[in-house]
Protein backbone atom coordinates (compact mmCIF):
# COMPACT_ATOMS: atom_id res chain seq x y z
CA UNK A 1 0.00 0.00 0.00
CA UNK A 2 1.57 3.44 -0.49
CA UNK A 3 -0.14 7.30 -1.38
CA UNK A 4 -2.67 7.22 -3.54
CA UNK A 5 -0.79 8.04 -6.80
CA UNK A 6 -3.51 7.60 -9.60
CA UNK A 7 -4.91 9.78 -12.63
CA UNK A 8 -6.79 12.34 -12.54
CA UNK A 9 -10.60 12.25 -13.43
CA UNK A 10 -10.37 13.44 -16.91
CA UNK A 11 -7.37 11.00 -17.79
CA UNK A 12 -7.85 7.15 -17.17
CA UNK A 13 -3.86 6.18 -16.41
CA UNK A 14 -2.68 4.60 -19.14
CA UNK A 15 -0.86 0.70 -19.08
CA UNK A 16 2.63 1.64 -19.35
CA UNK A 17 5.42 -0.51 -21.33
CA UNK A 18 8.17 -1.70 -19.43
CA UNK A 19 10.65 0.76 -21.47
CA UNK A 20 8.65 3.52 -19.89
CA UNK A 21 8.26 2.02 -16.74
CA UNK A 22 12.49 1.69 -16.24
CA UNK A 23 12.83 4.92 -18.16
CA UNK A 24 10.84 6.56 -14.80
CA UNK A 25 12.46 4.68 -12.26
CA UNK A 26 15.76 5.18 -13.77
CA UNK A 27 14.85 9.48 -13.58
CA UNK A 28 12.96 9.52 -10.31
CA UNK A 29 10.00 10.58 -11.92
CA UNK A 30 8.21 8.06 -8.92
CA UNK A 31 5.14 10.13 -9.43
CA UNK A 32 4.23 9.33 -13.07
CA UNK A 33 3.98 5.64 -12.14
CA UNK A 34 -0.08 5.27 -11.71
CA UNK A 35 -3.18 2.83 -11.36
CA UNK A 36 -5.70 2.51 -13.56
CA UNK A 37 -9.34 4.37 -12.30
CA UNK A 38 -10.63 0.67 -11.39
CA UNK A 39 -7.54 -0.27 -9.40
CA UNK A 40 -8.33 3.42 -7.73
CA UNK A 41 -11.65 2.81 -7.18
CA UNK A 42 -10.63 -0.15 -5.36
CA UNK A 43 -7.47 1.30 -3.32
CA UNK A 44 -10.18 3.87 -2.67
CA UNK A 45 -12.75 1.80 -1.00
CA UNK A 46 -9.93 -0.03 1.05
CA UNK A 47 -9.35 3.00 2.59
CA UNK A 48 -12.67 3.56 3.62
CA UNK A 49 -12.39 0.58 5.27
CA UNK A 50 -9.77 0.91 7.14
CA UNK A 51 -10.31 4.42 8.16
CA UNK A 52 -9.32 5.06 11.51
CA UNK A 53 -7.26 2.61 12.02
CA UNK A 54 -3.06 2.60 12.47
CA UNK A 55 -2.09 2.25 8.91
CA UNK A 56 1.54 0.95 9.97
CA UNK A 57 -0.11 -1.79 12.78
CA UNK A 58 -2.62 -2.85 10.14
CA UNK A 59 0.49 -3.67 7.93
CA UNK A 60 2.51 -5.13 10.75
CA UNK A 61 -0.62 -7.35 11.25
CA UNK A 62 -1.00 -8.62 7.49
CA UNK A 63 2.93 -9.28 7.72
CA UNK A 64 2.42 -11.42 10.84
CA UNK A 65 4.78 -9.26 12.37
CA UNK A 66 5.10 -7.73 15.77
CA UNK A 67 6.29 -4.35 16.62
CA UNK A 68 10.04 -3.88 16.07
CA UNK A 69 12.42 -0.87 16.09
CA UNK A 70 13.64 -0.40 12.96
CA UNK A 71 17.11 -0.68 12.22
CA UNK A 72 19.00 2.03 10.60
CA UNK A 73 22.70 1.51 11.95
CA UNK A 74 24.89 0.13 9.30
CA UNK A 75 21.78 -0.66 7.41
CA UNK A 76 23.36 -1.51 3.97
CA UNK A 77 25.51 -4.69 5.42
CA UNK A 78 22.39 -6.03 7.75
CA UNK A 79 19.61 -5.65 5.34
CA UNK A 80 18.09 -8.99 3.73
CA UNK A 81 20.58 -10.59 6.12
CA UNK A 82 18.09 -13.39 7.68
CA UNK A 83 14.16 -14.22 6.43
CA UNK A 84 12.82 -12.98 9.61
CA UNK A 85 13.94 -9.34 8.41
CA UNK A 86 11.83 -9.04 5.39
CA UNK A 87 9.06 -10.34 3.18
CA UNK A 88 7.86 -10.37 -0.17
CA UNK A 89 4.00 -10.04 -0.98
CA UNK A 90 2.04 -9.32 -3.94
CA UNK A 91 0.80 -5.40 -4.35
CA UNK A 92 -2.78 -5.23 -3.40
CA UNK A 93 -3.35 -2.23 -5.31
CA UNK A 94 -0.89 -2.58 -8.26
CA UNK A 95 -0.36 0.30 -10.82
CA UNK A 96 -1.15 0.16 -14.19
CA UNK A 97 1.12 -1.55 -16.63
CA UNK A 98 1.30 -3.25 -19.65
CA UNK A 99 -0.16 -7.54 -19.43
CA UNK A 100 3.54 -9.31 -18.44
CA UNK A 101 4.60 -6.71 -15.93
CA UNK A 102 4.38 -8.06 -11.80
CA UNK A 103 4.07 -5.83 -9.23
CA UNK A 104 5.59 -6.98 -5.57
CA UNK A 105 6.30 -5.42 -2.72
CA UNK A 106 9.14 -6.34 -0.68
CA UNK A 107 8.84 -4.85 3.26
CA UNK A 108 11.78 -4.77 5.44
CA UNK A 109 12.56 -4.16 9.25
CA UNK A 110 15.65 -2.80 7.88
CA UNK A 111 15.56 0.83 6.32
CA UNK A 112 17.75 0.94 3.90
CA UNK A 113 18.69 4.82 2.78
CA UNK A 114 18.07 4.66 -0.64
CA UNK A 115 17.36 8.44 -0.93
CA UNK A 116 20.11 9.54 1.40
CA UNK A 117 21.26 13.15 0.68
CA UNK A 118 24.94 11.24 1.48
CA UNK A 119 25.63 9.94 -2.25
CA UNK A 120 27.95 7.03 -0.27
CA UNK A 121 25.26 5.90 1.68
CA UNK A 122 22.60 6.36 -0.94
CA UNK A 123 25.18 3.98 -3.37
CA UNK A 124 25.66 1.27 -0.31
CA UNK A 125 21.89 0.83 0.38
CA UNK A 126 21.09 0.95 -3.49
CA UNK A 127 23.93 -1.76 -4.05
CA UNK A 128 22.85 -3.85 -1.30
CA UNK A 129 19.53 -4.15 -2.45
CA UNK A 130 20.62 -4.74 -6.31
CA UNK A 131 22.49 -8.06 -5.12
CA UNK A 132 19.61 -9.11 -2.90
CA UNK A 133 17.54 -9.13 -5.98
CA UNK A 134 20.74 -10.52 -8.40
CA UNK A 135 21.19 -13.25 -5.56
CA UNK A 136 17.56 -15.00 -5.73
CA UNK A 137 17.66 -18.05 -7.88
CA UNK A 138 13.93 -17.42 -9.31
CA UNK A 139 15.09 -14.13 -10.31
CA UNK A 140 17.82 -15.13 -12.19
CA UNK A 141 16.43 -15.40 -16.09
CA UNK A 142 14.59 -12.37 -15.38
CA UNK A 143 17.72 -10.30 -14.17
CA UNK A 144 19.86 -11.78 -17.20
CA UNK A 145 17.25 -10.22 -19.22
CA UNK A 146 17.19 -6.74 -17.42
CA UNK A 147 13.53 -7.69 -16.36
CA UNK A 148 13.70 -6.57 -13.22
CA UNK A 149 13.69 -2.89 -11.88
CA UNK A 150 12.76 -1.58 -8.40
CA UNK A 151 11.98 1.23 -6.56
CA UNK A 152 11.22 3.18 -3.01
CA UNK A 153 8.75 5.92 -2.88
CA UNK A 154 9.80 9.43 -1.87
CA UNK A 155 8.88 9.93 1.45
CA UNK A 156 6.16 12.12 0.51
CA UNK A 157 4.37 9.76 -1.24
CA UNK A 158 4.18 6.88 1.26
CA UNK A 159 0.86 6.21 3.02
CA UNK A 160 2.77 3.41 5.26
CA UNK A 161 5.48 5.65 6.53
CA UNK A 162 7.25 3.91 9.11
CA UNK A 163 7.91 0.29 7.76
CA UNK A 164 10.29 0.35 4.80
CA UNK A 165 9.31 -1.06 1.68
CA UNK A 166 10.36 -1.31 -1.87
CA UNK A 167 8.25 -1.97 -4.71
CA UNK A 168 9.67 -4.83 -7.19
CA UNK A 169 8.68 -5.03 -10.66
CA UNK A 170 9.30 -8.61 -12.34
CA UNK A 171 9.00 -8.11 -16.47
CA UNK A 172 7.68 -11.19 -18.42
CA UNK A 173 7.36 -10.42 -21.23
CA UNK A 174 4.59 -12.14 -23.77
CA UNK A 175 6.64 -13.59 -26.18
CA UNK A 176 8.79 -15.41 -23.87
CA UNK A 177 6.56 -16.52 -21.49
CA UNK A 178 2.69 -17.74 -21.61
CA UNK A 179 0.23 -16.34 -18.99
CA UNK A 180 0.54 -19.31 -16.97
CA UNK A 181 3.93 -19.76 -17.28
CA UNK A 182 4.16 -15.96 -14.99
CA UNK A 183 1.81 -17.12 -12.77
CA UNK A 184 3.62 -20.55 -11.87
CA UNK A 185 6.98 -18.27 -11.50
CA UNK A 186 5.68 -15.79 -9.14
CA UNK A 187 3.49 -18.30 -7.18
CA UNK A 188 6.91 -20.09 -6.37
CA UNK A 189 8.62 -16.79 -5.51
CA UNK A 190 5.72 -15.85 -3.30
CA UNK A 191 5.64 -19.19 -1.45
CA UNK A 192 9.67 -20.09 -1.47
CA UNK A 193 10.40 -16.01 -0.53
CA UNK A 194 13.53 -14.79 -0.98
CA UNK A 195 16.99 -16.05 0.04
CA UNK A 196 18.78 -13.97 2.68
CA UNK A 197 22.01 -12.40 1.58
CA UNK A 198 25.13 -13.12 2.93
Amino acid sequence: MQHDIVGDDEEEAQEQKWAQIKDLIDSGELARLKRSRQMTEKYHEHKRKTAGLDINQYVLQKLGWSPYKSQHEDAPSKAFSARTLYAVRANDFPYSFEPGVVHLVLWSKIALPVHSPDKTVRNAARERMNAFLQAQPFLRPLVSLGHVAWFVNYPELQSVARIFHAHVLLYFPRNLYSAEQMQVAVDDILSHGFEPLA
